[in-house]
């Protein structure tokens, strides 16, 4: 996975989670102000936005270390390589 797609999922989580919270504090604001109805995701779409955020967080930071554990191994087999001439 190129470093473009990694920092475009990294962004979708984030902007993902920025909805959350805002949804959150929209409810909040609503309730404080009286309103019967609270206006935004309801509990479901804000379930799923949160989970797909979380998913997707999870997802770039499982790549991210991968890649570097994956040069980490290159670098050590670069130098065993180079003992051996």
């Amino acid at each position: 996975m190129g470093r473009i797609l990694k920092d475009k999922l990294l962004l979708a989580a984030a902007l993902l989670f920025v909805l959350f919270i805002a949804n959150v504090i929209i409810g909040k604001f609503a309730i404080l102000g009286g309103a019967t109805v609270v206006p935004g995701l309801g509990d479901v779409g804000e379930f799923l936005v949160l989970f797909v955020s979380v998913v997707l967080f999870i997802g770039v930071c499982l790549r991210r270390e991968m890649a570097a554990d994956r040069e980490i191994r290159n670098q050590a087999k670069k130098e065993g390589d180079g003992d051996a001439e």
